[in-house]
């Protein structure tokens, strides 16, 4: 197998003390703490595929759910905005009509989940942009490929760490809810100990060959470059490399949830969106018990989306004051929410029995969608794209009236916030072995000499066999093996 060979790094060192304090999601409702995906135009598996409804009653003669206002009071699109200037670590930000239509976006997208799983009739809004193009759930978790994680990935199977890891980072090579199930149906049960590269291979191939789309149309997935021609292989050498890094016991191990992204960050391939995406699935878990309020990094999406919410010189000379504004102003958002939905007159449903607000995933990924909303509902404020292309297209079967949230939500280390202090996280790569040639005993014990990828033969470097057991055991097994 592949393996992975750290950097030479310093270890970063946070530049205060840590911020540990006890928190509930529910306290963001109530406290106004103003000084404090994602997705995809066209991937059918990141969208729900709501319908939208037009008055108070369905066609069925149902009441809508008491929870939604009245859907022809509902509108998303205004034409100015009533919010106050907000300042965030010394700049001053003037809303936009786009900020006004985020909050009434979010209110708007929720109410159509919550009147469609009362059991209505479409359409479930009136408004046209609604009614005609696709757009994921004002809550990430409520997404298809969401429920499907946390029903038929994380939840079914053995709930050991490793085997929990190695099905969000199979799932997540791909992305996409077709190639798991194929993978299950051949080679089930999907298991760790039981994975061998050269099985997976051949299924993954002949679907290929037969024309079958193995990856997600959300975003893309570029692979690592290992030494295979198919990006279906090379992720799976991926998969070994991280599972050989014992990602597991460094997840549930790590003080704060930016170190476990900036780990995973300096692997082969792994983009700053990518990295937050499989963050996210992995904190569907309990392996990864962090607070939804730890820590969030903007994505193309959101960053366009605030782009149209403050002015494009604005957020360009705010990004070059303050490295991490972005971050900082979803966190802003998250934390006065409630605050913003009053002031509109919206009476926000909230996630689940508990009503839980908008975590910064959520506040991320709706930041792209009504980036995308707001090609239509404000088209004066320009982005790189124009249009929408995902079409809705209702879905078949039954929507169920009670979504999966996950298990490990319960667990009382998600009621700490640990707010990392140092730096943004940033990129710093890691080698990938591609074999070790030979050994020999050095004046500090034994030592391998090893071949990099991407590197000739004269880049060849002889490591300490310390350093490779633990960096790289799988490379180090298969020479020794070899002899």
């Amino acid at each position: 197998m592949p393996a992975i060979r750290t950097s030479v790094k310093t270890s970063r060192t946070p530049y205060s003390a840590p911020q540990q304090k006890r928190l509930t999601r529910d306290s963001f409702l109530v406290e106004d703490l103003s000084d404090s995906t994602s997705c995809s135009d066209f991937d059918e598996s990141y969208v729900q595929r709501a319908l939208l409804l037009p008055s108070g009653k369905s066609s069925s003669g149902r009441r809508q759910p008491s929870t939604s206002a009245h859907p022809s009071k509902s509108r998303v699109a205004s034409t100015k905005c009533t919010a106050d200037p907000i300042t965030i670590k010394g700049i001053t930000f003037h809303p936009t009509v786009v900020f006004d239509t985020f909050w009434r976006w979010a209110f708007e997208r929720k109410a159509i989940d919550d009147r469609r799983r009362s059991g209505m009739d479409a359409p479930w809004s009136e408004d046209p942009i609604f009614q005609r193009y696709a757009f994921c759930n004002t809550f990430r978790v409520l997404d298809k490929l969401s429920q499907y994680i946390i029903r038929e990935v994380i939840e079914k199977g053995s709930q050991e760490p490793n085997e929990v890891v190695f099905r969000v980072i199979l799932f997540n090579s791909f992305t996409k809810i077709d190639t798991w199930e194929l993978l299950d149906n051949e080679l089930g049960p999907l298991t760790w100990p039981r994975y061998n590269r050269a099985e997976y291979q051949k299924v993954l191939t002949r679907a290929k060959r037969a024309g079958t789309t193995l990856y997600t149309g959300a975003f893309q997935k570029p692979s690592p470059k290992f030494e295979f021609k198919d990006a279906h292989i090379n992720h799976l050498c991926l998969l070994e490399v991280l599972m050989e890094s014992d990602l597991p016991s460094r997840l549930m191990n790590a003080k704060y949830l930016a170190e476990v992204y900036e780990y995973l960050l300096s692997f082969p391939s792994m983009g700053e969106f990518s990295t937050y995406q499989l963050l996210l699935n992995l904190m569907y878990t309990n392996v990864l018990n962090f607070s939804n309020m730890d820590f969030v990094i903007a994505g193309p999406g959101a960053t366009s989306g605030l782009t149209k919410m403050f002015g494009a010189k604005k957020m360009k000379a705010a990004k070059h004051a303050v490295p991490g504004i972005e971050e900082d102003l979803i966190r802003w958002f998250a934390e006065n929410q409630n605050a913003q939905f009053e002031r509109l007159g919206l009476k926000f449903s909230g996630l689940g029995p508990d009503r839980l607000p908008m975590d910064l995933a959520d506040i991320e990924h709706a930041m792209c969608e009504v980036d995308k909303y707001s090609r239509q509902a404000h088209p004066q404020f320009k982005g790189k794209s124009i249009h929408i292309r995902a079409i809705f297209h209702p879905s078949p079967g039954i929507y169920p009236p009670t979504p999966v949230l996950p298990k490990a939500w319960k667990h009382p280390d998600r009621k700490i916030l640990r707010i990392w202090p140092g730096p943004r996280p940033t990129k710093d790569p890691r080698y990938v072995v591609s074999r070790i040639k030979a050994h020999r005993d050095g004046a500090r014990g034994r030592e391998y000499k090893v071949s990099w990828s991407g590197y000739t033969d004269a880049d060849d470097t002889w490591e300490p066999e310390q350093g490779l057991l633990q960096d790289a055991p799988g490379a180090v097994n298969e020479y020794l093996a070899s002899l």
